[in-house]
């Protein structure tokens, strides 16, 4: 009788790494910006009284809350009229991650091994 598939076991990566995060953020940040009009700072800041001053011309997610029906529209107005830019400026910042992260992929081990592992442990990672 013919054995049954093993099912391969995937490991997940127990370590938080800070240059991915930076291009998350960046990411994200094309993303409210065309769909918003502002950054993701002022859209998840702006209105709680956390210091961010008004942008003027964005939704911030306080009014975004508050009249959902009106900036809702506007919202997915605004994600179809810059949906090209936003398609381009994603493209354009994959591109950059990749090529970044090969050319600092020796510095950033050096780095790793010198200063951020000894300081914040093996759990972050810089690249």
């Amino acid at each position: 009788m013919a054995r049954g598939k093993r099912k391969v076991t995937r490991r997940r990566r127990k370590t938080f790494s800070i240059t991915n995060a930076l291009f998350s953020l960046g990411f994200a940040n094309i993303l409210s910006q065309g769909i918003f009009g502002s950054n993701i700072m002022t859209f998840f800041l702006e209105g709680t009284g956390l210091g961010v001053p008004a942008s003027g011309g964005g939704i911030s997610l306080t009014e975004l809350i508050s009249r959902p029906d009106t900036l809702g529209a506007a919202a997915i107005a605004n994600a179809q009229k810059n949906m090209v830019s936003m398609v381009f400026q994603s493209f354009g910042l994959a591109v950059t991650e990749r090529v970044f992260k090969k050319l600092m992929a020796m510095p950033f081990r050096r780095i790793q091994s010198g200063i951020v592992k000894p300081l914040l442990g093996s759990g972050i990672r810089l690249g």
